[in-house]
């Protein structure tokens, strides 16, 4: 299921009860954000989407996908890194049977992607060689997400 508008969550709350995991893939990068606007479109964007699936199915396995450099403490100099902590650590609370968050670095586009950066368009193919080990391909990461539902995992956090 592809949830179009966040906001109307409790229209789908029967259809949710069939599900056994949520990946949530949904952000913005903080390029020309403010705490403020990154908040909202971070934390207050999928905490309460993640507090109303919880309430309706706690054995649910929810996936976050965050970034790289994320910072738990959520004490940090950086703006982004200290919200992305501040709700993965709110994630990590609700009643869910798994919860994990991924931490990707660099992410190899696809062909047919859509909503890429420019920038991300030319830095990617530039910096990958590089840092092969923190750069992956959306295949890569789905191809996980996908085995910590199937066989769970010691660990709740994917990436640094």
């Amino acid at each position: 299921m592809i949830v179009k508008d966040f906001a109307e969550i409790k229209n789908y709350l029967d259809i949710l009860k069939d599900y056994d995991a949520c990946f949530f893939c949904a952000g913005v990068s903080s390029v020309g954000e403010n705490e403020e606007s990154f908040t909202k479109k971070t934390y207050d964007f999928v905490v309460p989407f993640a507090e109303t699936l919880s309430a309706v199915k706690p054995d649910i396995t929810f996936i976050y996908v965050s970034g790289s450099g994320t910072d738990s403490s959520e004490k940090g100099k950086v703006m982004w890194a200290r919200l992305k902590g501040r709700t993965e650590n709110a994630l990590l609370k609700l009643p869910f049977k798994n919860q994990y968050n991924f931490r990707p670095a660099i992410m190899k586009g696809t062909k047919g992607q859509k909503n890429v950066k420019t920038i991300y368009k030319i830095l990617g193919p530039l910096v990958s060689p590089f840092i092969s080990a923190k750069t992956l391909k959306l295949a890569e990461v789905g191809k996980a997400m996908i085995n910590v539902v199937s066989k769970g995992y010691s660990k709740n956090n994917f990436g640094s």
